[in-house]
C-alpha cells in the first residue's frame, strides 16, 4: 500500500500545482499568441539543458537509496545523497553558465527569432536551482517518503505562477520580448522556494540513524552515473520533441511563406496552447512513475520478482484507467474546450491531432519507470531513440504538408511508438503479458462516455463544462459497474482525499 499511498499524494500534490498553472489561461491575454511563442521558445533549451545537468540522477538516488534502506544501510543513503548533491551542483552550475552564454546564438539560430533570447537568459538560473532540489526529491522518494516532493511541487509552483503573473505583467511596457522574459524567469523564483522548503522538512523530519557504512565514495559515484547516463538520456526525450519541433516547424512553416510572426504565432498555439492541455493528465502518470521505482528497485533488492511484476501490471493498467477517458475527451471536445479556455477556436485541430498523446505520453512513461526500477534502464533509452527519429521524419514530411497539425500529428505518432516498445519490453523482459482484460472495462466505460458528450455537442462555455462533468460521472459509473477499478487506487484515492481534507481543515 505504501506505493498507492505515494501515488495519492504525489497526485495531490500535481493537482494542486495543475490547478495553479492555470496561469496558462492568463498569459495569452496578457502577451498574446506572439508573446506565448517567445516565452515557449525559451523553454525547449531550458528543458533539454535541466535533462542534461540532472536527468536521471535524482531517479538513480531514489533507486540507490531505496536499496539501501532495504538493506538498513542508512550510513549509506545519507552518503548517497552528499555525494549526489555534489555531482549535481556542478553539473547545474555549468548547465546554468552555458544556456545564459548560448542564449544570443539559440534565439537566432535555433528558434529563428533574436527576441527569444532574453528568455532563454532568464530561464538560465533556474538550472541550478532545480539541480540542487532534484538530489532532495530523490534521497526523499528512495525512502518511499512522497509527502516532501509533493509540498516543495506545490510551492514551486505557487511563487512560480505569482512570479509569472507580476513579472509579465510590470514588463510588459517595455515590449513583448521583455514581458516573455519576465515571465520565463520566474522559474527560477519557483525552484528557490522548492529548494527551501525541501531544506527546512530535512531539518525537521530528520532520516533513521545507524546501519552500515556501506560502498566507498567512489563506488557510489560510478553507480550513479551508471544508472544515470542512460535514465539521463532517457529524461531528453521530450525536451528533445519539442526541440525537434523548435527546429523544424518556424523554418518548414517559412517554406509555406508564413513570416516571422505567423510562424512564432503557430509555434505558440502549438506550445502554449494545445500542449500544456494535452500534459494536464500527465499529473497521474507521473506521480505513478515517480513512485514505482523505488518500490519496484525495494522488492527487486529483496529478490521479490513476483511483487515487481505485479507493481509493474498494476500501475500500467491504472495509467491506461485514468488517461484513456483523458485522451478521448480532448479529442472529442478539442473546440469547445480551446474555445472555453484560450478564446482561441484555430487552436482546435491541433489540439485533435495531439490529443493521443495524454494516453501514449504516460502509458510509455510508467513503462519506462518499470524498467527503470527494475534496472533495465537502456531499453527505454534505445526504445525512446526510434521514437524519436520517426517524429523527426514525420515532422519534416508532415509540416511542409499540412502546417502546424503536421507537428502535433508527428509527436503522437512518436508516443504511439514509445509506448508499444516499452511496453513490449517490460512483457519481454518479465516473460508475462503486462496487457491484459484489465483493459477491456475502460474501453466499455469510455465508449459510454464517447456516446454522451457526443449527444451533448456543447457550444458555450458553461455547456463545455457541463459535458466535462458529464463524461467524466458516466465514465466512473460505467467503470464501476464493469468493476474497473482496483483495490489501489481506491486506496490511493482515500489517502488524498484525507490530506486534502487535513490542508483544507488546517489539521495535522
Amino acid at each position: 500500500m505504501a506505493f498507492w499511498q505515494g501515488t495519492g499524494l504525489l497526485l495531490l500534490g500535481g493537482i494542486l500545482s495543475r490547478l495553479l498553472g492555470l496561469y496558462r489561461l492568463l498569459l495569452p491575454r496578457l502577451l498574446g499568441p506572439e508573446g506565448v511563442g517567445l516565452y515557449h521558445m525559451a523553454y525547449p533549451a531550458y528543458a533539454l539543458t535541466l535533462a542534461i545537468a540532472t536527468g536521471g540522477l535524482p531517479v538513480a538516488v531514489s533507486r540507490l537509496v531505496a536499496q539501501s534502506v532495504a538493506r538498513g544501510a542508512h550510513r549509506e543513503a545519507e552518503r548517497i545523497l552528499r555525494v549526489a548533491t555534489t555531482v549535481l551542483l556542478v553539473l547545474g552550475i555549468l548547465g546554468a553558465t552555458g544556456l545564459l552564454l548560448a542564449a544570443p546564438w539559440l534565439a537566432q539560430n535555433v528558434a529563428r527569432d533574436p527576441r527569444a533570447a532574453l528568455a532563454i537568459a532568464a530561464v538560465a538560473p533556474a538550472v541550478l536551482l532545480v539541480a540542487a532540489m532534484s538530489a532532495l526529491r530523490g534521497y526523499f522518494q528512495g525512502y518511499q517518503q512522497m509527502a516532501p516532493t509533493a509540498i516543495s511541487q506545490v510551492l514551486e509552483q505557487l511563487v512560480r505562477v505569482v512570479g509569472i503573473i507580476v513579472l509579465a505583467y510590470v514588463l510588459r511596457p517595455l515590449g513583448v520580448a521583455w514581458a516573455a522574459a519576465g515571465a520565463a524567469g520566474a522559474a527560477g523564483l519557483g525552484a528557490l522556494a522548492g529548494l527551501a522548503v525541501l531544506v527546512l522538512l530535512r531539518r525537521l523530519r530528520p532520516p533513521p540513524r545507524g546501519g552500515r557504512r556501506g560502498m566507498p565514495t567512489r563506488r557510489i559515484l560510478t553507480e550513479l552515473l551508471g544508472l544515470a547516463l542512460p535514465i539521463t538520456v532517457t529524461g531528453l526525450g521530450v525536451p528533445m520533441m519539442q526541440l525537434v519541433d523548435l527546429v523544424i516547424v518556424p523554418s518548414a512553416l517559412q517554406q509555406r511563406g508564413y513570416g516571422a510572426h505567423m510562424r512564432t504565432g503557430a509555434y505558440g498555439v502549438l506550445s502554449g496552447y494545445a500542449m500544456p492541455l494535452v500534459a494536464l493528465p500527465a499529473i497521474l502518470s507521473g506521480a505513478i512513475a515517480v513512485a514505482l521505482v523505488p518500490a519496484v528497485s525495494t522488492a527487486t533488492a529483496r529478490g521479490d520478482g513476483a511483487a515487481a511484476r505485479t507493481l509493474t501490471r498494476d500501475a500500467l493498467a491504472a495509467a491506461f484507467r485514468w488517461l484513456l477517458p483523458a485522451a478521448v475527451g480532448l479529442f472529442m471536445l478539442s473546440g469547445p474546450i480551446v474555445r472555453l479556455f484560450f478564446g482561441s477556436p484555430a487552436a482546435a485541430p491541433t489540439l485533435t491531432a495531439l490529443a493521443p498523446s495524454a494516453l501514449l505520453f504516460g502509458f510509455g512513461q510508467v513503462a519506462a519507470a518499470a524498467l527503470q526500477g527494475q534496472g533495465h534502464t537502456w531499453r527505454p533509452l534505445a526504445n525512446l531513440g526510434i521514437a524519436t527519429l520517426a517524429k523527426l521524419l514525420l515532422s519534416v514530411v508532415l509540416v511542409r504538408q499540412v502546417g502546424i497539425i503536421g507537428a502535433a500529428l508527428a509527436t503522437s505518432t512518436a508516443y504511439l511508438v514509445w509506448a508499444g516498445l516499452n511496453v513490449s519490453s517490460a512483457s519481454r523482459l518479465t516473460r508475462q503479458p503486462m496487457l491484459g482484460s484489465w483493459a477491456l472495462p475502460p474501453i466499455a466505460a469510455v465508449l459510454g462516455m464517447a456516446v454522451v458528450l457526443r449527444l451533448m455537442a456543447p457550444s458555450t462555455g458553461l455547456g463545455t463544462l457541463v459535458a466535462i462533468g458529464a463524461g467524466g460521472v458516466t465514465y466512473l459509473i460505467l467503470l464501476g459497474v464493469l468493476g474497473g477499478f482496483g483495490p489501489g487506487e481506491r486506496e490511493a484515492l482515500r489517502s488524498m482525499v484525507q490530506r486534502l481534507r487535513s490542508m483544507l481543515l488546517g489539521r495535522r
